[in-house]
């Protein structure tokens, strides 16, 4: 989903900033590459002399530095025509629906809503479902925008009339309270031998990893529920887990 095929994928991206917001804003996200902390008091120092918002940072950071469809990174690239096969074993789009929870940007959602899929792309930040609604309308595509009111806002899956066969969750716990409360509903609708793909849960820690989430969390409470065996007996009772060698997901496979 590239709008200058002709450029690298990076450079459309820019460009693609750059008719977003206008070339005053856009063409400084080749400069939005450093990554900090909340508690990084560089942050704001950072943005305030790059000219641009908080919000503004953000998107220009995500959209230009990450393609989740990169084969160079241990992304959902890697895992993608493994999904579709296994959406399409549920009956495909006239059968399941997919859920983008912590949709970001939406680069996951959007290239399943454009390989037919009904997709709810849920986010708590109003700017980038803008974004995603910008880009929706350029591909002519259709997703379901859900913009979750509070911190403790989650889209039920269970409650929405539609079996799903696929919810995705990208880097999205980092900010959940309620972890369990927040996966009962986000995977409430998956039929039997439906996907919960993600990066959070069912993970490989590591000393390094432990300390990032942590400190990305900004509060002790979150992080302590990543590690507690109550969510690992809770995901054990549901799913089966499958590894991909390449990818940093995972595959929770829901049990008939």
């Amino acid at each position: 989903m590239r709008d200058q095929p002709q450029l690298s994928d990076r450079e459309s991206r820019l460009c693609e900033l750059i008719e977003y917001y206008g070339w005053e804003i856009g063409h400084r996200a080749q400069y939005a590459t450093p990554w900090f902390y909340e508690d990084d008091p560089r942050a704001r120092r950072y943005e305030d002399a790059l000219g641009v918002s908080n919000l503004e940072y953000q998107i220009l950071h995500m959209y230009s530095l990450f393609n989740r469809m990169d084969p160079e990174r241990p992304d959902f690239y890697w895992i993608y025509d493994n999904i579709l096969d296994r959406l399409q074993a549920l009956g495909g789009p006239e059968k399941v629906s997919v859920l983008d929870f912590g949709t970001g940007l939406g680069q996951i959602g959007l290239s399943l809503c454009a390989a037919g899929y009904r997709t709810v792309m849920s986010d708590r930040i109003e700017g980038f479902l803008d974004f995603i609604r910008w880009r929706a309308e350029h591909f002519r595509l259709e997703p379901v925008l859900d913009e979750a009111t509070t911190d403790y806002s989650f889209f039920d899956t269970g409650d929405d009339d539609h079996d799903y066969g696929l919810v995705v969750e990208w880097s999205a716990f980092e900010h959940v309270h309620d972890v369990i409360p927040a996966l009962e509903r986000i995977t409430g609708g998956l039929v039997p031998g439906g996907v919960f793909v993600t990066t959070t849960f069912k993970k490989d820690w590591t000393p390094e990893l432990i300390e990032h989430y942590r400190r990305d969390s900004q509060d002790d409470d979150i992080a302590d529920q990543y590690f507690s065996p109550d969510v690992d007996q809770w995901i054990d009772e549901r799913f089966d887990v499958v590894s991909s060698p390449r990818s940093l997901a995972k595959l929770l496979i829901r049990k008939g």
